[in-house]
């Protein structure tokens, strides 16, 4: 009787040892400060004030509960971003108030009207 391709030893296939992959470990410096989130805080609160909302007033716009927003301006917890990026009438003071946190950075507000 003819012998198959798999009783072969050469079409085998090979048994290779079994090994864990080893995952790769870098020292990265935590960007996630107090002092950090603290002025990201007061940025959101300037530009709250730059639309002319109390505590309140931003809470109900983007709502969540005023001792949440505060938290958030105290820098004691992370703000929500994408509620925060939700409401039209702050995207653009949000954004222009979170440049200004970098002073390497030259905030310059153009207005064009479109025709």
């Amino acid at each position: 009787m003819a012998q198959s391709m798999a009783d072969q030893p050469d079409a085998r296939h090979r048994e290779l040892a079994e090994s864990r992959p080893r995952m790769a470990k870098a020292a990265l410096r935590k960007a996630d400060t107090s002092e950090w989130r603290e002025k990201v805080g007061r940025a959101i609160q300037r530009a709250a004030s730059l639309v002319g909302w109390s505590l309140k007033e931003l809470a109900g716009a983007i709502e969540r509960d005023p001792r949440q927003v505060a938290r958030w301006l105290a820098g004691t917890e992370r703000p929500q971003f994408d509620a925060l990026f939700a409401v039209d009438v702050l995207r653009w003071p949000l954004v222009q108030c979170l440049a200004e946190l970098d002073e390497q950075n030259e905030v310059e507000t153009t207005i064009r009207r479109r025709a």
